[in-house]
């Protein structure tokens, strides 16, 4: 299936999930973020949940890191709806938030961080197929993104659904996931 055939398929089916489902997916999904092997990552890129569009929320995670990680620091990034750019802070209590025009929380100002010192970066997606393509919401923002970070930078994919066997439209920009995360566990691509 195209991109575009995915996107609308798996739009679909995480507005059908109810919201007991989207509870305990979820919880699945943070309890697997929990385990994974956190030691050698010093900044950490997450997405904060935008819940009109039903994504995993994975704010107990992030919490989890605030608490117990000292040796990480979280990062979010704020969109440029000109290039569709981002630009990346560090996610501390001082930092406010304001809801972008597609419902996104996202930092007003703060300590700026350069992509290239990003060690890991969790993807929101619907979903990616079995070589790590994966289908976003179309605007090119994390493939922009992601292209400017290190080549050791890990891509990690937050998805409710399992990887379909492959997507038939990916470009040379497209960039692919590492690993995904789902509620029934860890997936390596590399």
């Amino acid at each position: 299936m195209t991109k575009q055939q995915l996107r609308a398929k798996y739009k679909e089916e995480r507005n059908l999930l109810s919201s007991s489902d989207q509870e305990q997916n979820s919880a699945a999904i943070v309890r697997e973020l929990i385990k994974f092997p956190w030691a050698t990552i010093k900044f950490l890129h997450v997405f904060l949940p935008i819940k009109k569009m039903n994504e995993p929320n994975i704010y107990p995670f992030i919490n989890y890191v605030k608490n117990y990680r000292s040796n990480m620091a979280l990062v979010i990034g704020r969109s440029n709806n000109l290039d569709f750019s981002m630009c990346h802070f560090l996610f501390t209590e001082e930092v406010s938030l304001v809801e972008n025009r597609w419902g996104i929380m996202e930092p007003n100002s703060g300590e700026e961080i350069k992509e290239t010192e990003l060690d890991a970066v969790l993807v929101p997606l619907l979903v990616a197929d079995n070589y790590g393509n994966r289908v976003g919401y179309g605007k090119g923002f994390y493939d922009r993104f992601l292209m400017r970070c290190k080549p050791s930078c890990l891509k990690i994919g937050v998805s409710f659904f399992e990887p379909v066997q492959h997507i038939t439209d990916v470009g040379s920009f497209d960039i692919p996931l590492d690993y995904l995360i789902t509620p029934t566990g860890l997936k390596k691509f590399i």
